[in-house]
């Protein structure tokens, strides 16, 4: 049924086990406790609030709930921005943090754990396609766009690059049953090329030798994660967004498409 008289449907919360970082959320038209939830994860502008709101239409159409996490600047050190995108940086593991966010939504609008559904754009497809890398099986589908910097399944690259030692970085191993069985849609803008793309020297915390493997450019190195995730997965599509370049509304138009497509089945 739907959501009480002057009961909220939206806001931003701090999460209760550690302060400094928030999400946005959005319950389910119906107000049901059974219905799917889609995560929206930021890029690099931290534009949280607008990963939200960009999948308002499809949460109505489709009557689901979203979530949108806040990853901010700075946490274990000034100035580090990045820890997200590979899942970990000193004192923080994202996704105990993305699983600590879930579990504080559930408390304010329940929903189905099983059609789990994970949207990334850019710095945020990069943690996207990382956390199904790992924890796949919790995932009903994933849509990767436009990440900067990619990893490949391949046993005998280190990780972040591929995914040998992953265990010993992450604590995690890949995640190959889950892999095997998750729909996943790559998307990229036709004119996205290097515009923004941080290359990373020696000095750089995400540094590696190996991070030009997959491609000099945006729309090289996603076609090599197509690649890569063909060799494990059993559902991957892409998509070239046409006149679009590293921007976020279209490609997030075209995951709303596909997402509306796996929500509906």
């Amino acid at each position: 049924m739907p959501p009480e008289p002057g009961l909220a449907r939206a806001g931003e919360t701090a999460l209760p086990s550690d302060s400094r970082f928030r999400f946005a959320w959005r319950m389910p038209p119906s107000g049901r406790p059974d219905r799917p939830l889609l995560i929206a994860v930021h890029g690099s502008d931290r534009n949280w609030l607008a990963c939200r709101e960009a999948f308002v239409p499809l949460a109505d159409r489709c009557d689901i709930s979203l979530l949108a996490p806040l990853f901010p600047e700075g946490v274990s050190t000034p100035g580090m921005a990045d820890g997200y995108k590979f899942l970990r940086e000193p004192g923080v593991d994202y996704v105990k943090l993305l699983h600590a966010m879930l579990a504080a939504f559930a408390e304010i609008s329940p929903f189905d754990s099983r059609r789990l559904f994970l949207f990334g754009f850019s710095g945020g497809a990069q943690f996207a396609h990382r956390y199904a890398l790992v924890e796949a099986t919790r995932l009903a589908g994933l849509v990767v766009a436009a990440p900067g910097n990619v990893t490949l399944v391949d046993d005998t690259l280190p990780w972040w690059a591929g995914t040998k030692d992953m265990d010993r970085a992450l604590g995690r191993r890949l995640d190959r049953a889950g892999l095997g069985t998750l729909p996943v849609h790559l998307i990229v803008g036709s004119k996205d090329f290097s515009e923004g793309l941080v290359e990373r020297g020696p000095d750089d915390p995400y540094y590696s030798p190996h991070s030009q493997l997959g491609g000099a450019t945006r729309r090289e190195r996603i076609a090599s994660l197509a690649r890569s995730l063909k060799s494990v997965a059993g559902n991957v599509s892409e998509e070239t967004v046409e006149g679009a370049g590293h921007d976020f509304a279209p490609l997030a138009a075209a995951a709303a498409t596909w997402l509306e497509r796996m929500i509906r089945d």
